[in-house]
């Protein structure tokens, strides 16, 4: 009976370090609302593309200084960790705004090549 308190404080513990803090965590633009005009997309999509690959490199230079931190600290295991919980984080939050650019590009492209398609079936009839 003894060892079930020390159980719970040990998961308690344990439970209160798995948490990441929201403040690190990367914000997610409102909604990626490309340009209306097929000319302005491309532009818009590679600003896009250059604004997501600054945030990666930003969240793998934080996650080298946090690192870097950590050596110094008694508990490294634990820093270590939860340095690689806030990266994976903000890593997926990123990954999430690209699986959206690459759907909005495959979306334009899908129309694209509907209205060539459509495009040639009017010129044939």
């Amino acid at each position: 009976m003894r060892s079930l308190p020390v159980l719970l404080s040990a998961l308690a513990l344990v439970t209160a370090c798995a948490r990441v803090p929201v403040s690190d965590a990367v914000t997610v633009p409102p909604a990626l609302v490309p340009p209306t005009a097929d000319a302005q997309f491309e532009p818009w999509l590679q600003a896009e593309r250059a604004r997501l690959a600054s945030a990666r490199a930003g969240v793998q230079q934080r996650f080298q200084d946090d690192e870097s931190a950590c050596w110094r600290r008694f508990a490294v295991n634990d820093c270590v960790r939860e340095a690689r919980a806030r990266r994976r984080a903000a890593a997926d939050e990123l990954r999430a705004q690209d699986l959206a650019l690459n759907e909005l590009e495959r979306q334009r492209r899908t129309e694209a090549r509907r209205r060539q398609l459509e495009g040639k079936r009017k010129a044939a009839d």
